[in-house]
């Protein structure tokens, strides 16, 4: 008897194109425009804007309020929920490969992996100081834009909607995704590691980098398929 992942990938490729894969393979200038070039003029918009003395007074102006709230015990809930990015992409990938599921862990490990490594690169590139409003509570020794942690959690969300469209408890994971990513971001901003415009970049361009990671890779190995 063959395992059940030999036999989904011995499955012809239109077999596994459900209808909104069918839509997907039709309007993919659409997915084009919509989930790689509008996410990246968005990202460049950002970067113009950096500098941007309104924005930077508006931004330290939202960083300060999020200080109203602040608590020992948020600190530490946020320390975690930061630690959560890793931890999570490291463990999905683990399951993959467990799976032997060995193109959809590389998909994996190039969506996750890739956009972190962007990232990096481009922080390096624009060197944006992180915000200084209480260095002395959070000393910062790096550039912060992107946020790394936004870039990693919105390429976590992104890819495991991939991999789990088609299914029927799909839209929970597109919520999960969702509140994930935020409050990510959120942490972020809360422990002061970075601008809200340093966590928008970071969505931006993962979004972009995955979108196109997956456009590709084949559709017919892009799903799990339950063992």
């Amino acid at each position: 008897m063959k395992h059940s992942v030999q036999e989904y990938l011995d499955t012809p490729a239109d077999k596994t194109l459900f209808g909104v894969e069918r839509h997907i393979q039709r309007f993919k200038g659409a997915l084009f425009l919509l989930g790689i070039v509008l996410p990246l003029i968005l990202f460049f918009v950002l970067v113009d804007n950096i500098n941007n003395i309104s924005f930077l007074t508006a931004e330290r102006a939202f960083l300060w309020s999020l200080r109203t709230y602040a608590e020992p015990m948020i600190g530490e809930i946020a320390d975690e929920v930061s630690t959560l990015v890793t931890v999570i992409s490291i463990c999905i990938l683990a399951y993959l490969m467990y799976l032997r599921m060995w193109r959809v862990a590389f998909f994996w490990l190039v969506a996750i992996g890739g956009a972190a490594i962007l990232g990096s690169l481009i922080k390096t590139v624009i060197q944006r100081t992180r915000p200084d409003l209480w260095l002395a509570v959070f000393p910062h020794t790096s550039f912060g834009f992107p946020s790394g942690h936004a870039t990693q959690s919105m390429a976590i969300a992104l890819a495991s909607v991939i991999l789990l469209r088609g299914k029927n408890w799909a839209p929970m994971a597109v919520a999960a995704g969702v509140g994930f990513v935020l409050l990510v971001g959120a942490s972020r901003m809360y422990l002061g590691y970075h601008y809200p415009t340093d966590i928008l970049a970071g969505w931006m361009l993962s979004f972009a980098w995955v979108t196109a990671v997956a456009m590709l890779f084949n559709a017919r190995y892009l799903t799990i398929k339950a063992r």
